[in-house]
């Protein structure tokens, strides 16, 4: 099966799927679209970025994705943050971190 745009999957799996997708300055970037309580609460269509992997870093090119994204009216979710330069962009951004031991998530609600 063909790797499609960003924009594409969204379009063809508008409430769930998952999929390894094509974006403009990514190396990799492995998306879900589904349903997720968040804080207590069930989102019924959240897009998860579960593994994101930039050309060139230090570019912007996450915030870019993400800005671009919750303009659009996502409900965002990051995934076991590793990245310890983007946890405090994200919080900068207004995510929520979640919680818990390890690699920190954090979720933007529009």
């Amino acid at each position: 099966m063909p790797i499609v745009s960003l924009n594409d999957f969204l379009k063809q799996h508008p409430v769930r799927g998952n999929a390894y997708v094509k974006e403009k300055g990514f190396r990799s970037l492995y998306v879900r679209v589904g349903p997720r309580y968040l804080a207590g609460v069930l989102h019924p269509k959240v897009l998860d970025i579960a593994s994101a992997e930039v050309i060139k870093k230090g570019r912007g090119t996450f915030t870019a994705l993400i800005t671009r994204l919750h303009a659009q009216g996502y409900t965002l979710y990051a995934e076991c943050v590793h990245n310890e330069r983007l946890v405090p962009k994200l919080l900068s951004l207004g995510f929520t971190q979640l919680p818990g031991d390890g690699a920190p998530s954090f979720y933007l609600i529009p």
